[in-house]
C-alpha cells in the first residue's frame, strides 16, 4: 500500500514578518521540490519544511524542470547576459551553460532518456514577439540544438511508463494575465496518441482558455477557467470524461508539474498539492507549509543617481535653481552652488508636477497619507496637492484636495498662489495653493484641455481646447481676482482663434502686447516619391494676436533715417510706447507693463493674428521674452526604426530658434533640444530670464534668448559657463518594499480612471485591489512585482491592460553574434555545415547575412571550420564561439573540404576516418549581426511571393503586413506598388503584430478601379493611380491582433474580399502608454473600446471568425506545408476561373476630324 505524505501544521518563522514568499514555477521528483523565488532556485521536501536556496543569482532564473532521475535541474537564466539553457546538479552547484541563442524563453521538459531537454525557443523566428517560438532540444553534455518539427508551440509533454501519446499546447503558458479569454489565441491541445505524427485537436468548443496540458498516469490533465476561475482539470487522451481536479475559488492554478507521483501547483504566492489518486474534491488539495528564510537581498536599500531617474522639472521663477521629481522623489537644486535639498516623504510616495509659487514655496501632486505613520483607506486612495517651506521637511506646510480624476498639466501664475490643474476628466480647474480654495473654469466634452499658461500680471489664464476631434483653438478667460488673490470672480472662457487645423501652446508677451500660440493651418502639399500622393507634413507655423486693437503688424518696421536706430518693429500709435525715445529702455517697459493689469480688447481678437516671418515646419513650443520670443522646431524623419516615438518631438532632437523683434530676424541659438522653460522674475527683478532646456538625459541652464556656448556635454563640462547642470548630485535613496507598495497602488488607481467603463466593466476593482494587496509583503523581487501586477490587471478580462519595462537587477549583456544562416552539425562528417544563407535585402547594412557581402561570397554547403582561429566541433558550437561578439568584425575558417580523410576520435575514444576541410580552407571577416529575424523575415516573404507567382502563373501577387505600425506600413507599400497591376493579391496579415495604420492600408485597398490613362506609347495606366483592378483575399490567423484584428473585421464589412485562416486574437480596447510608474515600469489601460456597425462591441475577447477555416496543424508542419496560403491560392484561382479580370477592350478612339 502506498504511503501517505504527512504534511506539518505548523508553518516554520521567516525574516521580515512576512510569513512566506511568492513561491512559483514548481518541479518535483522523489517528494522534493524546487521552485523559484526572489529569481533564485530553492529546495524544500513535499511535506514541509525548511527551503533551501540552491542559487544566488544576479540575473533572474527561471521554468526549472528535474530530470527524470531527479539528478539534474534544468533552467533558463541570464547569468551571461542572454537568456538560455542552463544545468545543474539538483543538490545544488555551479551553473553549466548548454545554449548560446539568445533566445531562449522557457524550459518545457525532458526525453524520457534523461539526455535531451526540450525547451522553447525564438531562436530561427521569422515574427517578432514569439509568436512562432518553436520547441527545441539540445544534449545534457551541450553542442548542437534541434529543432522539433511541431511548428509554434508552447509545451509538449511524452507519456510515460511505455506509453507514446504526445501532447502538444500551443498558446497555453499562462491563462491568468488575461482571465476569462475566449480570444482566437486561447490555448489548443494537440494529442498524438501513438506518436505517429497524427495530431488531433481537443475541446474546440471550451468555453475557456485551457493552457499546461501534461499526463499523468492514463489521463491528460490542464488548467481552464471554463467554469470561471483557473483551475486543474483531466480528461482522457481522446477528450473525453472531462473532470475538475482543484476547486481553487479566488486565485488562478499556475505551474502545474508532476513526477507521475505526486502532482505541485501555485496558487497566489503558495504552493499546493494533491494526491491524484484520491477521489477529486476541495478536501484533498494541501497548501505545502514551507518554512522560508531568506536574506531578501533583493529588498535591501540602493542607491541611484538622479540623471537616471529624473522626471518633471519646473525653473524657479528668479531662474538660479530647479524643482524636480527623480524617481517619484521631490528635490530642489540650486543650478550649481549650495546643497540639493529632498523634500516629502522619502519611501513609499509619489510626487510628481513640481511647481514653485510666487512666495517661494514648493508645490508637487502627492499621494502621501495626510498624517504621519498613517496609511491610506482604499476609499481616500487618491492624490492631493502638497505644500512645502523652503527648508526641507518631510511633512508639507500644509496638504489640499484636488478635483476628481488625474492632474494632467499644470500652470503657476506669477503673481498670485493660483494653479491652474487640466484633469484626466477634460475639465479646467483652479486652485489657491494656500486656502484650497478649487474653482472650476472650464471643461470639455471632447478631449482633455490643455496647455494652460497665466498672464504676466495673473490675471488672463490661456488654454487650448478641442472644438471637435480635428479642430483646437485658443481660449482665454479673464479671472477677475481680487487684490490679494483670494478671490476670483472668473467670466466665461472665450475662444480667441479660428483654427484651421490645431492651434495650440499659448504663450503670453511679458508686455501684455501680444498672445503667441502655434498653429498647424499650413496646407502645403510635399509630394510623395513612391506613390502619387502628398502629406502636409510641415504645417506649422509661430502666430500671434495683438491683445489691443491699435496695435500694428510687428512684422512691419518703422521708417529711420540713415545710420539711425532702428526701430524694430516697435508698434507705430501703440501709446504705450510713445515715450521709447526718451527713455529706450525695454526693462522699463516691462517693469511697467506688470505694474498695470493688463486689458484686452476681445472684441475681434481673432482676426488680428499676425504670422511670424518663419518657414513652416514642426514646431512644439513658444514662449515669450521681453522683445523676444523662442520656439522650438523638430526635424522630419523616417519612423521605421523608432517604434516608440511619433515623431522627432518625441525625442530631444529639436532645434531653439529665438525671434528677436528688434533685430527683426530668427536665428538657431541651441541644438538636440526637448522641453524648455523660462524663469518669470516679478517686477523687483530685472528683465534677464533664465531657460532650462531638457537634452537627452541632461539638463542646461543658461540666458534665456541668447546663443548657447558650444561643449561637449561631459561630466567635466557642468559648470555655470557651459550651463550643464550635474544631476549626480541628486542622490536618491529606494527602499524597494515600499517602493513596490506604492507602484501596485498607483497601477490600481490609474486602471480605476481610465478604463474605458466607468464600472470596469463591472469588475468589483477594490474587492480585486484587496485580493491581490494582501499577497504584497510576499514580494521580494522585481519580476515577482510584475507578476502581481499581471494577475492583477488580468482581473479586467480585457485586452491590452500591460506592464513592461522598470528597474530590474542589472545582469551585463554579451550577445551572441549571428551569421544570419542556418549552421547544421554533420555528425558524419564532424563537422558544421552551412545550410541556409540568408541574402535579406543585400542592400541595406544590418538587415542581411554577413556572409553573403561582396568579397566573402560563403556559399551553401561550405563548412565552417574555426572562429577566431578556434576549431569548432560537436561540443564548441559557433554561438559559444560567437558570444559578445555581436555586431563586431569576426575572422572564420571555412572550406569545402578535399577527397582526402583524417582521423578523430569520438566522445569514447573511437576513432574515425572523416573528410579532411582543412586542407582548401580559406579565411573571411565578416561583420557579425546582433539578431537574424529581419533577414529570416525577408527570406519568408520572398518565398511565398514565389509560391504564389509559382500556383498562380504570376497572375496574383503576395505582400505580408507585419505590424499596424511603421514595418507594417512600410511593407505593405513596398509589396502593394510592385504588384498592384495583378488580377488579384494575397494580403497575408497572420503574426501582425497591430499598431494604428490599419485605415490608412483600408483606404487604398478600398479604392475602386474607375479607367485608365491610355498614352499613345507605352502601357496604359490605372485610373485612380494605384488601384486594384482583380480580387482581394486576406489570410489571418490567431497572432492577428489589435490593429490587425480592426483591420480584419473592416475588410469585412466593407466586402473588399474573403478571409481565410483562422479566428484573430481579439483584443480591440486600444492604450495610449502615457503612464510610467516610478521606476520606469509602463502600465497600459485599455481606454478606447472599438464598436462596428456590423459587429458591435463583440470583436474584443473572441476575434474575427474567417470566411474559409483553414488549421494549422502540427502535420503541416512535420510535412512543412502552409495549409492556409495554399487553400488562399485555391479560393484565388477558383475567383479568377468564375469572375475572371478581362483585359481592356477599348472603345473606337474619338475622331477629330476638320470640317469640310
Amino acid at each position: 500500500m502506498k504511503s501517505k505524505t504527512k504534511f506539518s501544521k505548523k508553518l516554520l518563522p521567516t525574516l521580515n514578518g512576512t510569513g512566506q514568499g511568492y513561491f512559483t514555477q514548481p518541479t518535483i521528483s522523489n517528494k522534493q521540490i524546487i521552485f523559484v523565488c526572489e529569481n533564485d532556485l530553492w529546495q524544500v521536501p513535499l511535506e514541509g519544511g525548511r527551503a533551501q536556496r540552491l542559487t544566488s543569482s544576479r540575473s533572474e532564473t527561471h521554468s526549472p524542470v528535474y530530470s527524470p532521475n531527479g539528478q539534474w535541474i534544468a533552467c533558463c537564466t541570464m547569468e551571461e547576459g542572454e537568456h538560455d539553457v542552463y544545468l545543474m546538479e539538483s543538490s545544488g552547484g555551479p551553473l553549466q551553460r548548454l545554449t548560446w541563442l539568445n533566445s531562449v524563453t522557457h524550459i518545457v521538459s525532458w526525453s524520457h532518456d534523461g539526455q535531451y531537454i526540450w525547451f522553447r525557443s525564438t531562436h530561427q523566428a521569422v515574427h517578432s514577439r514569439g509568436s512562432d517560438a518553436w520547441i527545441f532540444r539540445v544534449s545534457i553534455n551541450g553542442g548542437p540544438v534541434e529543432r522539433l518539427p511541431y511548428g509554434p508551440a508552447m509545451t509538449v509533454d511524452l507519456q510515460v511508463n511505455g506509453k507514446k501519446g504526445v501532447v502538444l499546447g500551443r498558446n497555453t503558458l499562462s491563462n491568468s494575465r488575461w482571465k476569462r479569454y475566449r480570444g482566437g489565441m486561447a490555448g489548443e491541445i494537440w494529442v498524438d496518441k501513438n506518436n505517429s505524427g497524427n495530431f488531433k485537436r481537443l475541446f474546440r468548443d471550451l468555453q475557456g482558455n485551457p493552457v499546461s496540458p501534461f499526463w499523468l498516469r492514463e489521463r491528460l490533465w490542464f488548467v481552464s477557467d471554463h467554469e470561471g476561475v483557473g483551475n486543474l482539470f483531466s480528461c482522457t487522451p481522446e477528450g473525453g470524461r472531462l473532470r475538475q481536479e482543484t476547486f481553487q475559488k479566488e486565485y488562478y492554478v499556475r505551474f502545474p508539474a508532476t513526477d507521475g507521483k505526486a502532482l505541485i501547483y501555485h496558487v497566489g504566492g503558495e504552493l499546493w498539492t494533491l494526491d491524484p489518486e484520491e477521489n477529486s474534491g476541495p478536501e484533498r488539495e494541501t497548501q505545502i507549509p514551507i518554512g522560508w528564510h531568506s536574506t531578501k537581498t533583493r529588498l535591501q536599500r540602493r542607491f541611484f543617481y538622479g540623471d537616471e531617474y529624473w522626471e518633471e522639472t519646473m525653473i524657479h521663477p528668479q531662474g538660479h535653481e530647479v524643482a524636480l521629481t527623480a524617481r517619484g522623489k521631490l528635490f530642489s537644486m540650486p543650478f550649481w552652488e549650495q546643497a540639493v535639498r529632498q523634500h516629502g516623504i522619502r519611501d513609499g510616495v509619489r510626487y510628481r508636477m513640481p511647481c514653485w509659487l510666487p512666495n517661494g514655496k514648493l508645490a508637487a501632486i502627492s499621494d502621501a497619507p495626510l498624517k504621519k505613520n498613517k496609511t491610506k483607506k482604499l476609499s481616500a486612495m487618491e492624490e492631493q496637492l502638497d505644500v512645502f517651506g523652503s527648508t526641507p521637511t518631510e511633512f508639507p506646510d500644509c496638504s489640499h484636495r484636488l478635483p476628481p480624476g488625474r492632474m494632467q498639466e499644470i500652470a503657476v501664475s506669477p503673481r498670485f498662489q493660483h494653479l491652474a490643474l487640466t484633469t484626466s476628466r477634460m475639465e479646467l480647474f483652479l486652485i489657491n495653493a494656500e486656502t484650497g480654495r478649487i474653482s472650476k473654469l472650464d471643461d470639455s466634452k471632447i478631449r482633455e484641455i490643455s496647455d494652460p499658461v497665466f498672464s504676466p500680471d495673473g490675471r488672463w489664464l490661456a488654454y487650448t481646447k478641442h472644438l471637435s476631434l480635428e479642430l483646437t483653438a485658443i481660449f482665454l478667460l479673464d479671472l477677475k481676482p481680487s487684490a490679494n488673490g483670494k478671490r476670483i470672480k472668473a467670466k466665461d472662457p472665450v475662444q480667441i482663434t479660428q483654427p484651421v487645423r490645431y492651434d495650440f501652446s499659448p504663450a503670453f508677451d511679458p508686455e501684455g502686447r501680444w498672445l503667441y500660440f502655434l498653429s498647424s493651418r499650413i496646407y502645403n502639399p510635399i509630394w510623395d516619391t513612391v506613390q502619387t500622393g502628398t502629406s502636409f507634413s510641415r504645417s506649422m507655423k509661430p502666430y500671434l494676436l495683438t491683445l489691443k486693437k491699435d496695435s500694428p503688424n510687428p512684422f512691419e518696421a518703422l521708417p529711420h533715417a540713415p545710420g539711425g536706430q532702428e526701430t524694430g518693429g516697435t508698434p507705430a500709435g501703440d501709446s504705450s510706447h510713445e515715450t521709447q525715445d526718451s527713455n529706450n529702455s525695454t526693462t522699463k517697459q516691462s517693469k511697467d507693463s506688470k505694474k498695470v493689469a493688463l486689458e484686452i480688447d476681445l472684441d475681434g481678437i481673432a482676426e488680428r493674428i499676425v504670422e511670424f516671418p518663419v518657414s513652416e515646419g514642426v514646431y512644439k513650443q513658444i514662449i515669450g521674452l521681453p522683445n523676444k520670443v523662442i520656439f522650438t522646431e523638430f526635424p522630419l524623419s523616417g519612423a521605421l526604426h523608432d517604434l516608440e516615438a511619433e515623431d522627432n518631438q518625441d525625442k530631444d532632437e529639436g532645434i531653439l530658434w529665438v525671434y528677436d523683434f528688434e533685430k527683426q530676424e530668427a536665428e538657431t541659438i541651441a541644438e538636440n533640444v526637448g522641453i524648455v522653460q523660462t524663469s518669470v522674475p516679478d517686477e523687483s527683478e530685472n528683465s534677464s530670464r533664465t531657460m532650462l532646456y531638457s537634452s537627452g538625459d541632461l539638463l542646461r541652464a543658461l540666458e534665456a534668448g541668447v546663443s548657447v556656448p558650444e561643449d561637449t556635454k561631459t561630466e567635466k563640462q557642468h559648470s555655470r559657463k557651459s550651463g550643464w547642470l550635474d544631476l549626480r548630485r541628486i542622490r536618491i535613496s529606494v527602499q524597494y518594499q515600499e517602493e513596490w507598495a506604492q507602484m501596485f497602488q498607483e497601477t490600481w488607481r490609474l486602471q480605476k480612471e481610465f478604463f474605458w467603463t466607468e464600472d470596469l466593466s463591472g469588475v468589483d476593482w477594490k474587492r480585486v485591489y484587496q485580493r491581490y494587496a494582501r499577497l504584497l509583503p510576499r514580494i521580494g523581487s522585481r519580476s515577482e512585482l510584475s507578476d502581481l501586477i499581471w494577475e492583477m490587471q488580468g482581473e479586467l478580462g480585457t485586452s491590452h491592460a500591460y506592464e513592461y519595462g522598470g528597474d530590474y537587477p542589472y545582469s551585463p549583456r554579451y550577445p551572441v553574434g549571428c551569421l544570419g544562416a542556418d549552421l547544421v552539425f554533420d555528425s558524419k562528417q564532424k563537422s558544421w555545415i552551412f545550410q541556409k544563407i540568408y541574402s535579406g535585402d543585400i542592400w541595406k547594412p544590418n538587415e542581411h547575412s554577413p556572409l553573403a557581402e561582396p568579397g566573402v561570397s560563403v556559399e551553401e554547403g561550405e563548412r565552417l571550420l574555426a572562429v577566431g582561429g578556434v576549431p569548432v566541433d560537436e561540443h564548441k558550437t559557433p554561438g559559444e564561439l560567437l558570444v559578445h561578439q555581436a555586431g563586431q568584425i569576426v575572422p572564420l575558417s571555412v572550406g569545402q573540404g578535399t577527397s582526402k580523410k583524417k582521423q578523430v576520435k569520438g566522445p569514447k575514444g573511437q576513432v574515425s576516418s572523416v573528410k579532411n576541410f582543412e586542407d582548401d580552407a580559406r579565411q573571411v571577416l565578416v561583420k557579425t549581426l546582433s539578431g537574424e529575424q529581419e533577414v529570416r523575415y525577408r527570406e519568408w516573404v520572398r518565398e511565398n511571393i514565389k509560391t504564389v507567382d509559382s500556383l498562380t502563373g504570376g497572375r496574383v501577387g503576395y505582400l505580408h503586413i507585419p505590424d499596424m505600425s511603421t514595418h507594417g506600413i512600410a511593407e505593405f507599400h513596398r509589396g502593394y506598388l510592385a504588384q498592384v497591376d495583378r488580377e488579384g493579391l494575397i494580403v497575408d496579415v497572420r503574426y501582425n503584430a497591430g499598431g494604428m495604420v490599419s485605415p490608412l492600408i483600408l483606404e487604398k485597398l478600398a479604392h475602386r478601379h474607375l479607367g485608365f490613362d491610355v498614352p499613345r506609347w507605352g502601357t496604359p495606366e490605372s485610373y485612380p493611380y494605384h488601384t486594384l483592378r482583380g480580387h482581394l483575399i486576406v489570410i489571418a490567423n490567431q497572432f492577428t491582433g489589435s490593429d490587425g484584428d480592426m483591420f480584419t473585421t473592416s475588410f469585412r464589412q466593407l466586402q473588399l474580399g474573403q478571409l481565410v485562416g483562422k479566428r484573430t486574437w481579439g483584443g480591440v480596447i486600444g492604450i495610449d502608454g502615457r503612464y510610467q510608474l516610478v521606476d520606469g515600469t509602463t502600465t497600459t489601460q485599455p481606454q478606447y473600446s472599438i464598436w462596428f456597425h456590423h459587429a458591435g462591441w463583440s470583436v474584443e475577447n473572441h476575434g474575427v471568425d474567417p470566411d474559409i477555416q483553414v488549421e494549422d496543424t502540427p502535420q503541416s508542419y512535420i510535412n512543412n506545408e502552409d495549409p492556409q496560403l495554399e487553400r488562399t491560392v485555391k479560393e484565388m484561382l477558383r475567383l479568377l476561373k468564375e469572375k475572371p479580370v478581362l483585359s481592356v477592350n477599348y472603345s473606337p478612339s474619338p475622331r477629330r476630324l476638320l470640317p469640310e
